[in-house]
C-alpha cells in the first residue's frame, strides 16, 4: 500500500459537510456503523475460508469508504479486493489486521469533525 495516502481526503470531507449541512452527522455516523458491520463480515468471510465472499465484502467497504473521502481505508479494501478475486489470500489475514487498525484511526478522526 502506498503509505503516502492520506487517512481522510479533507476537501472531500470539507466538500460532504457544505453539502451535506446537517445531515453531515447523520452521514458519519450512518458510515461508521455500516462499517462496523461490513468489517465483522469481512472477518467472517474470512474466517470461512471464502476467498470470493471476502473479496465482494472488501469492494462493499471500499465503495463506502470512497464515498466519504476515506482514502487509505479504500486503498486496503481494494487490496482485499483483489485478493478474493485472486483466491490468493495468504495475506488477507495481516490485511484485515491493517483493516481494522485503519478504521479505528479513521472513525476517530471523523467523529473529531462531528
Amino acid at each position: 500500500m502506498n503509505s503516502d495516502l492520506p487517512h481522510i481526503n479533507e476537501s472531500a470531507i470539507d466538500e460532504l459537510k457544505e453539502i451535506m449541512a446537517d445531515d453531515f452527522a447523520l452521514l458519519i455516523t450512518t458510515f461508521v456503523a455500516d462499517s462496523e458491520t461490513r468489517l465483522q463480515e469481512i472477518a467472517e468471510k474470512l474466517e470461512a475460508k471464502d476467498a470470493n465472499a471476502f473479496g465482494r465484502a472488501c469492494h462493499s467497504l471500499k465503495g463506502s469508504a470512497t464515498n466519504v473521502g476515506v482514502v487509505r481505508l479504500a486503498e486496503l479494501c481494494r487490496q482485499g479486493e483483489q485478493m478474493g478475486n485472486e483466491v490468493n489470500m495468504d495475506a488477507a489475514p495481516e490485511l484485515l489486521g491493517k483493516i481494522n487498525e485503519e478504521f479505528i484511526l479513521v472513525k476517530n478522526m471523523l467523529n473529531a469533525k462531528l
